[in-house]
């Protein structure tokens, strides 16, 4: 899958881990079968879990960092305990930015989404409404003519993910679902409205209200947030266990400005990588 990598300014091919396995599952009777009845549920990703966080899942580190080319030197601790316990790592950051510019929450693939007069947004050959990936249980005023950003995690990437502003939590609630892949070939099963997701109503200081929502993807054992009820910009909001996941975050009307360059990558048609921190607007100045 072709991806464009913003710090290092070119295109890149990302790694398709288990692309033969998902291939499998979603394109054959069988698989398909198979993914119904057993591997997107959750009792298959918190069997998966359990076996990642114990000592034999260990074995599977080295191999893991040489696959991806895992640099763990700005890393708390460079021992681990378990497969989870290093897909979980902890790293160090030294992140600046204003407080009216809009950062990024977490390292992942980055496409911008407009929201139109009905509330939705068109991925790819699929439409969302607003009000089925929240769970019909969020005031959604405000929002028509917004900006919807979906960011994608893959296995390789760090899977902790920060504010990006100071604020107070309004309301946060869960969304039990099934697992799918995050992945183009899942597309068809219109994973953003039936995965394990939660959403977090936020109030922010310089972008007012906004939603973000953590998706579970298949593997995915758990979405783990923080109890927070204040929070400041950088600060960690959460993090996923084992597995690709996506971040989606709702802005409404005139309170944002994406930077230029990402929109128009995404206008190709291409998904822009980023790192927690990196600035990719600002505030809205009419």
């Amino acid at each position: 899958m072709r991806v464009f990598d913003r710090k290092k300014g070119c295109f890149t091919e990302e790694k398709q881990q288990g692309a033969k396995k998902l291939e499998f599952l979603y394109n054959t009777i069988p698989g398909r079968i198979l993914l119904k009845l057993f591997f997107c549920r959750r009792i298959y990703s918190r069997l998966n879990g359990v076996y990642l966080s114990s000592r034999l899942s260990a074995k599977k580190i080295k191999p893991f960092i040489r696959e991806y080319d895992i640099d763990l030197t700005d890393c708390e601790k460079s021992e681990f305990d378990s497969f989870n316990d290093f897909f979980t790592r902890k790293r160090k950051f030294n992140i600046t930015a204003l407080q009216e510019q809009l950062i990024s929450p977490c390292e992942g693939r980055l496409t911008v989404y407009d929201i139109d007069d009905e509330l939705s947004f068109k991925v790819k050959q699929g439409i969302y409404t607003l009000s089925e990936i929240t769970g019909n249980k969020t005031d959604l005023t405000g929002y028509k003519g917004g900006l919807c950003l979906i960011y994608r995690l893959g296995v390789q990437d760090y899977h902790r993910y920060i504010y990006i502003d100071s604020g107070r939590l309004k309301k946060s609630y869960t969304l039990p679902g099934v697992l799918h892949t995050v992945r183009s070939i899942s597309e068809k099963y219109r994973v953003y409205s039936i995965n394990h997701r939660v959403v977090s109503v936020l109030e922010t200081d310089n972008f007012g209200e906004m939603i973000q929502i953590e998706v579970g993807a298949l593997q995915v054992g758990k979405i783990n947030n923080h109890p927070d009820q204040a929070f400041s910009k950088f600060s960690e909001k959460g993090y996923f266990s084992y597995g690709g996941s996506t971040i989606i975050q709702l802005f409404k009307k005139n309170t944002v400005h994406i930077d230029k360059d990402i929109l128009n990558i995404n206008k190709t048609g291409t998904e822009v990588l980023l790192r927690p921190g990196e600035i990719i607007g600002e505030k809205f100045n009419a």
